[in-house]
């Protein structure tokens, strides 16, 4: 799934291109993939130009604009698991599972990918800052943004019994963080996956709170990580997960202490980590 570094370069590749464009016609292929009427959906659409190109956790959000530079909406990508947003040249082939495409006048398209479908698109009536009024089901709320949290809201989080590494994943209370950079933070920070939040003393909650911002910030650098299906908007990969220190790295060494990294379960998801960097649990 992508992750917040992913969201980011992606946003960022899009931003530069589609600012200013007007949206000349829209394509959907499979209505299932849009939380709202497609009706009302592809008329909000026709005709509108992209004012901003912006990310909330890990949603792509684009702010519409009409006649007038007025308020036209926001439109909404979450790609879930398998979902890609591309951006190519009108007349390229049409590739499988590409359901919705936007056409913006002079021929660039907009292309929203999903293979599994655990995506989907939203649209944010206009005038309305709220996510209580998207049109269809409510996309799920997120919290902080983890390259964002203060370290006081991040040391107050930390006070629940949970273990650490289900409370990082939980998009509420703090949002963007998923499978791989949970374990490459906890890594850097020296914290076991299965260790209880309130049970780090302070040092450990500053270092986690910091290996949480270079680990993302460093990523964000790289283009993110491109495992499975993950493509920035102009198709090329990441090189994040070039630098990665144990995930997906079961049983090669750890580049602190040459420990062979251990594969263990931790809220729900196959976890990474060196057991003599990361005691306890």
């Amino acid at each position: 799934m992508p992750e917040l570094p992913e969201v980011e370069t992606i946003v960022r590749g899009l931003a530069g291109r589609l600012r200013g464009l007007e949206v000349e016609a829209v394509h959907l292929a499979r209505s299932d993939v849009l939380h709202g009427s497609p009706t009302v959906f592809c008329a909000a659409l026709r005709r509108r130009r992209v004012a901003r190109v912006w990310r909330v956790a890990k949603q792509i959000r684009l702010t519409l604009a009409g006649p007038g530079r007025r308020d036209a909406g926001t439109l909404v990508f979450h790609l879930g698991m398998s979902g890609r947003l591309l951006l190519v040249a009108g007349g390229r082939p049409v590739e499988p599972h590409t359901h919705l495409r936007l056409v913006f006048r002079g021929g660039t398209e907009l292309r929203f990918v999903d293979p599994r479908r655990f995506g989907g698109v939203w649209f944010l009536a206009p005038g309305r800052s709220d996510d209580r009024t998207w049109l269809g089901r409510n996309l799920p709320q997120v919290g902080q943004d983890a390259l964002r949290m203060p370290l006081k809201a991040f040391r107050e989080l930390l006070r629940r019994r949970r273990q650490i590494k289900a409370l990082l994943l939980d998009q509420r209370p703090m949002a963007g963080l998923g499978n791989i950079y949970c374990d490459e933070a906890l890594h850097r920070a020296g914290i076991h996956p299965l260790r209880r939040a309130c049970t780090l003393n302070d040092d450990e909650v500053r270092r986690l709170h910091a290996a949480i911002r270079r680990v993302l910030q460093a990523a964000v650098r790289a283009g993110g990580s491109s495992i499975g299906d993950y493509r920035a908007a102009d198709g090329s990969l990441g090189r994040f997960q070039l630098r990665h220190r144990v995930y997906g790295r079961e049983g090669r060494p750890c580049p602190r202490c040459r420990t062979a990294i251990v594969r263990i379960a931790a809220a729900g998801r196959s976890s990474y980590l060196c057991s003599r960097c990361q005691p306890g649990g």
